[in-house]
């Protein structure tokens, strides 16, 4: 739905994201692959060094969509057009660190309970 309302594009977006059903294949695929890779990864290491590298991989995920969300039309005419893009990817980089750092602290909480 974000990649509709922002009208994102690219090969990625366009194949898995604007049909439900490679969504949801998508997801589950992701889904099993980092299971297994964070109990391997939880076997092997601390439970530090696995919160570094899902903030790792989850910030990259979050940021490269929050990229191409600052550089749509949609967003450029709701922050305003007279903000510099370097301040509008500023934004958007801050806005991907937190969503990133909640979304670690989150599985974080999830993993010490188990």
């Amino acid at each position: 739905m974000i990649s509709d309302l922002f009208d994102l594009k690219g090969k990625f977006i366009n194949y898995f994201m604007r049909k439900k059903k490679n969504c949801l294949v998508l997801i589950l695929i992701f889904s099993i692959i980092y299971i297994l890779s964070a109990t391997v990864l939880l076997k092997v290491y601390d439970i530090t060094k696995l919160q570094i590298i899902n903030f790792i991989f989850s910030f990259i995920i979050i940021f490269e969509v929050c990229i191409k969300i600052a550089q749509s039309q949609r967003f450029i005419s709701w922050i305003g057009e007279q903000l510099d893009k370097t301040f509008r990817l500023l934004i958007m980089f801050i806005i991907s660190l937190n969503c990133t750092y909640f979304f670690t602290r989150i599985t974080l909480q999830v993993i010490r309970t188990y």
